[in-house]
């Protein structure tokens, strides 16, 4: 698996993105009853009128080659964290970051992993609801053990930033995959993340909403990183939109 964060900030591809790290865990890529009440927010496109997510959780199966490779680069990242941050500020919005000796991987695999080809299998079911409280605050409820990280996070109204029991994520991205190689295809959404500079410590986050074209489906992933001696931890959700 890859982990890539696809936003303004730090993701290797997207429009108003950062790009950061693609390392050895990739998950990318539902959710909210009658009468839900919904803001002006940025989640409010990406969530079902129902209030309630339905959907299938999935992951996807990244070839064992683009793994290491994207491992590779995450080390490269995570050792020269001030060159990274500087060089994504000044790239192009919207556009693949530039290749750079300083990413620790050739030219070619920095392409293969730019491109590189994911397959998805079905885990089973998830049903997640949304609850609204009376200052606008989205918040996760569920019984399944796959959404169990969903737990303590919490979208505020209107806002572009998510709590969440690893800490504030205060990086907010708006996706515009519009690859259609990419493993979800050609999408739009929105994604919220921090990135911690010391995984001894404590992970990287994120979590993003979002709608695939032109088949009108959600899509729901929430990633936490490998920290201290703790697994990554994922759950990815293909969802209908009502």
């Amino acid at each position: 698996m890859v982990f890539l964060f696809r936003g303004r900030d730090y993701s290797l591809r997207g429009s108003s993105s950062r790009r950061l790290q693609a390392a050895a865990a990739l998950v990318v890529a539902c959710v909210s009853a009658p009468g839900f009440a919904l803001a002006a927010g940025p989640l409010d496109a990406y969530l079902p009128a129902s209030g309630t997510i339905k959907g299938r959780v999935v992951e996807l199966r990244v070839a064992p080659e683009d793994q290491a490779i994207s491992k590779r680069f995450q080390v490269a990242v995570q050792g020269n964290m001030d060159w990274f941050k500087n060089y994504v500020k000044s790239s192009k919005p919207g556009e693949p970051l530039p290749y750079n000796a300083h990413m620790g991987i050739t030219e070619a695999q920095y392409t293969q992993l730019l491109h590189m080809k994911a397959e998805f299998k079905e885990k089973g079911t998830v049903e997640i609801k949304l609850n609204r409280a009376a200052d606008g605050t989205v918040s996760f409820e569920t019984s399944d053990a796959a959404a169990a990280n969903l737990k303590g996070t919490r979208f505020l109204d209107g806002e572009k930033v998510a709590e969440t029991p690893f800490g504030k994520l205060a990086i907010f991205n708006e996706i515009h995959q519009g690859d259609a190689n990419a493993p979800f295809g050609v999408w739009n959404g929105a994604e919220w993340a921090r990135v911690s500079e010391d995984t001894t410590q404590s992970p990287s986050v994120k979590v993003a909403f979002g709608k695939r074209e032109p088949s009108g489906e959600g899509v729901f992933y929430y990633q936490v990183s490998p920290y201290k001696d703790q697994d990554e931890q994922s759950l990815v959700v293909l969802y209908k939109l009502d």
